[in-house]
């Protein structure tokens, strides 16, 4: 971490303050450290890496506050500074910039009164030894894709990934955050074919432990098995579908948003303490945030605007029972932030197994884009792999076809799955981070339909 540059850039930033020139601050900087491997595979079964290398990064956010004209306003500007250019003249420019960015005023967050219980956020070996936890996982891919059979390997990536970041204020809020992140990705295809159908999948963890090295290898293989070989679903109004972890917790998150009091202000679509989302037969959605659970990517001891991080329950029996009111568009509510923040987690249900024998149901191993309208709570997606198990229990492949749904219908009288599982994905380029601790599946009966073939058409 640059410490002299934050120094220069927080003392010029503290007489700014003094001098009246603005109202207040916020900083975020961030030190980043990522080995990268790329890997040929010339004989399409072993890694051959043609490419090893280290980046090092630093990215330095300011957010400031200027006095407005306009009572009750304040102008505000964000910027990206960098260390080889004079600091005054970034603020300047950062100035003349918020004095055309009117909002309404709030109170920064504060130092809090004590200080928040540390969390672990970060896996230390990715952090001190990044080259052997690379090794581990070469060595993990090469025994996993060993035992797949008709695959041929093109290439593979490895990413060993870590920050540090540091965020103060002028309130005099200050504090770290240590993350770690593995990514891994591979391309293949069927042995022994022309080369004209890939597979191309990635997966990421926050430890070593998550990054379910052989799990990803087997559900790439079973890609590559039906790689031409695979039917589209059948047409149907109100179908009856399995999905999984990564799915359900892609709902629940845009359902997320819906939960947050930013949403009442903006005057999107929300849902207030009091409202009902599904409900019926089936098995409850009790749902709840938690920000203290090891290494997820959402457990932190401060939520994103700085207040301590706080967990708690959010709907309980299919009912809201609170709400997560941030501390800027709290005070523009006249609402008490709560700091609620962290990983969803939901109780598990009562679905097994053997629940599923004589229902006909499709399978729905991967979606190929999950889309969902947070403001609608729809979604839709293509089958990227699937299975459609009739009711004497006959199994078909199934790719392609359109399936689509409605969250507040899916939610009333689904099944969750007894057994619990964990969606941990760091952010990226294109998404935010998603935690996730709850069934590992979810069966449901209303509100999803599939554009495929025609019953009965090959």
């Amino acid at each position: 971490m640059n410490q002299l540059f934050i120094n220069e850039v927080t003392a010029q930033l503290k007489a700014l303050v003094e001098a009246g020139t603005l109202t207040g601050w916020s900083l975020n900087a961030t030190a980043s450290r990522s080995l990268q491997r790329l890997f040929s595979s010339p004989d399409g079964s072993a890694l051959s890496c043609h490419q090893s290398r280290r980046v090092d990064g630093e990215a330095f956010k300011l957010s400031i506050y200027i006095p407005s004209e306009t009572e009750g306003m304040v102008g505000t500007a964000m910027i990206d500074l960098v260390a080889y250019q004079p600091i005054e003249d970034q603020l300047r420019e950062a100035i003349a910039l918020a004095v055309c960015g009117q909002n309404k005023a709030w109170k920064l967050a504060a130092p809090p009164a004590a200080e928040p219980v540390a969390v672990e956020t970060c896996d230390p070996d990715v952090r001190d030894n990044p080259e052997s936890v690379a090794e581990k996982i070469e060595n993990q891919f090469t025994a996993a894709f060993a035992a797949t059979a008709g695959c041929h390997l093109n290439s593979a990536e490895l990413f060993v990934n870590y920050s540090l970041g540091i965020q103060t204020n002028s309130e005099g809020l200050a504090y770290e955050t240590e993350l770690s992140e593995l990514y891994l990705e591979a391309a293949m295809e069927k042995a022994g074919q022309k080369n004209d159908k890939e597979v191309h999948e990635h997966t990421t963890s926050v430890t070593v432990d998550d990054l379910n090295v052989q799990g990803f290898l087997q559900e790439c293989a079973l890609q590559v098995s039906v790689l031409g070989d695979s039917q589209e679903p059948e047409t149907q109004d109100g179908a009856t579908i399995l999905i999984g972890k990564d799915a359900l917790s892609q709902m629940l998150e845009a359902l997320l948003q819906q939960l947050n009091c930013t949403n009442e202000y903006l005057k999107l679509p929300f849902l207030k303490a009091g409202d009902q989302l599904g409900g019926g037969e089936g098995d409850a959605l009790n749902l709840s945030l938690d920000p203290t659970i090891p290494c997820m990517v959402l457990s932190s001891a401060y939520a994103i605007d700085g207040l301590p991080a706080k967990g708690g329950a959010l709907i309980e029996g299919n009912q809201v029972k609170n709400r997560v009111i941030g501390n800027r568009f709290g005070q523009y509510l006249g609402l008490e932030p709560n700091g609620l923040s962290g990983n969803l987690v939901v109780e598990p249900g009562t679905l097994a197994k053997e629940n599923l024998t004589g229902l006909e149901y499709v399978e729905v191993i991967k979606f190929s884009s999950l889309l969902i309208d947070s403001q609608k709570l729809t979604w839709s997606s293509e089958i990227k792999l699937g299975k459609h198990h009739a009711a004497d229990g006959t199994v078909t492949l199934v790719k392609g076809g359109v399936v689509s749904g409605n969250l507040k219908d899916n939610f009333t009288g689904c099944k969750l799955s007894a057994t619990l599982g964990t969606v941990n994905v760091p952010k990226s380029s294109y998404a935010p981070p998603l935690g996730y601790r709850g069934p590992d599946s979810m069966l449901i009966t209303k509100g999803v339909s599939i554009a495929g073939q025609t019953k009965g058409a090959e």
